[in-house]
C-alpha cells in the first residue's frame, strides 16, 4: 500500500542520449501529476489448434511516455524542460521554439513508502503546454517520450538537490496583454489563454534492438492554442480577420511576486472563432483558436532585479 503524498519525481539532464548519469545526481521536481509509464504492444496469435482457446500473444515492443504537470514558476529545472521542448538553448534569456538541439533527461518516478523506483532514460520533451485560467494557478504540462525504463527496489546512488521554493504564478500574475502590439486594456478583455507546442515525435524501431525503440525523432513542429475574449467592437474586428486569413501577434507577460518574469511572444498566428452565444444574463465571450505560422514563437525570461546592498 502506498500513499500519494510519498510520490517523488527527480530529474537529471543527460550528456549522452539515453544514458543515465553515473552517479545519478538529480534534482527533485515539484509536480502535480506524473503520468510517465511503460506499456507493451502485443500481437495476438492466429494459430489454430485442436481446441477453441486462443494461443498466447507475443510482445512486439514497448513504449515509455506520459505527461508531467506542474504549477508554473520561475525555475531552472522548468526552464531546462522548456528548452528541451523548444530544441534550443536559452540565448540572452530568450528561448526560440523549433530548433534542432536535442536535450534529454533521466527521470526517476518513485514511491518512497514501498521502496519502488522507476528510472526512465532518454526522456525527450515531445509536447509543452501553458494554461492560464480565468481564475487559478497557471499550469505547465510536459509530454515526455523515453527510450527505456529500469526498476529499482532502493533509490539509486547520487546527490539529490531539493526542489526550489520559488513562488507560483496565477491569473493575477498576467500583465498587459498585447495583440498586434496594442494593449487590450480598455478595448478588450482576455479571460483565458493557452499555448501548446508539439514536436510530433516518432519512435524509430530497429531489428536486433529488443523491445525498446532505438531512437526518438522529431517531425514537423506545430504551435497551437486558444484564448477567450470578452465580446467588443475590437473583438469583432479580430473575428473578421479569419475571413481574409490575416494573422495576429500575441504577447503575454507573466510575473511572479518576486518580480521574475516570463513573456510569451507569438509573432504570427492564424485564428478561427465563432460569434458569441449566450442568454440575457450572460457575459458574452468568443473562444479563439490560433495556429502558429511562418515565424517561431519565443519565451523571454527576466530574473528579478537584485536589490542594491
Amino acid at each position: 500500500m502506498s500513499s500519494g503524498a510519498r510520490q517523488i519525481t527527480q530529474i537529471a539532464k543527460e550528456t549522452t542520449v539515453g544514458t543515465t548519469p553515473s552517479p545519478f545526481a538529480r534534482t527533485t521536481f515539484e509536480f502535480t501529476e506524473n503520468g510517465l509509464d511503460a506499456t507493451v504492444t502485443k500481437e495476438d496469435s492466429n494459430s489454430i489448434t485442436s481446441g477453441r482457446i486462443a494461443r498466447s500473444s507475443m510482445i512486439t515492443g514497448a513504449e515509455y511516455a506520459g505527461e508531467l504537470k506542474c504549477e508554473a514558476k520561475y525555475s531552472v529545472l522548468v526552464q531546462d524542460l522548456m528548452a528541451a521542448a523548444a530544441f534550443n538553448n536559452w540565448s540572452s534569456n530568450v528561448l526560440t521554439f523549433g530548433g534542432t538541439l536535442r536535450q534529454t533527461f533521466s527521470v526517476l518516478r518513485g514511491f518512497e513508502d514501498v521502496n519502488d523506483y522507476h528510472v526512465f532514460r532518454g526522456c525527450h520533451v515531445n509536447t509543452f503546454g501553458i494554461d492560464i485560467p480565468e481564475v487559478g494557478l497557471i499550469t505547465m504540462t510536459f509530454g515526455l517520450m523515453a527510450l527505456g525504463r529500469t526498476n529499482f527496489s532502493s533509490a539509486p546512488a547520487g546527490t539529490i538537490t531539493a526542489a526550489d521554493n520559488n513562488p507560483k504564478m496565477s491569473n493575477v500574475s498576467v500583465g498587459d496583454i498585447l495583440i498586434d502590439g496594442v494593449s487590450q486594456a480598455g478595448i478588450s478583455c482576455l479571460t483565458a489563454f493557452t499555448f501548446n507546442w508539439d514536436n510530433t515525435m516518432q519512435l524509430q524501431r530497429c531489428l536486433g534492438g529488443g523491445i525498446d525503440a532505438r531512437a526518438i525523432l522529431e517531425m514537423l513542429a506545430t504551435g497551437t492554442g486558444s484564448f477567450t475574449a470578452a465580446w467588443s467592437r475590437n473583438t469583432s474586428d479580430m473575428y473578421e480577420k479569419q475571413f481574409t486569413n490575416k494573422t495576429i501577434s500575441l504577447k503575454v507577460p507573466i510575473t511572479d511576486t518576486d518580480g521574475n518574469k516570463y513573456e510569451i511572444f507569438i509573432p504570427k498566428a492564424e485564428i478561427t472563432a465563432p460569434l458569441p452565444s449566450g442568454g440575457n444574463s450572460d457575459l458574452l465571450n468568443a473562444s479563439f483558436e490560433y495556429k502558429v505560422v511562418e515565424v517561431a514563437p519565443t519565451i523571454t525570461r527576466t530574473p528579478a532585479a537584485v536589490p542594491a546592498p
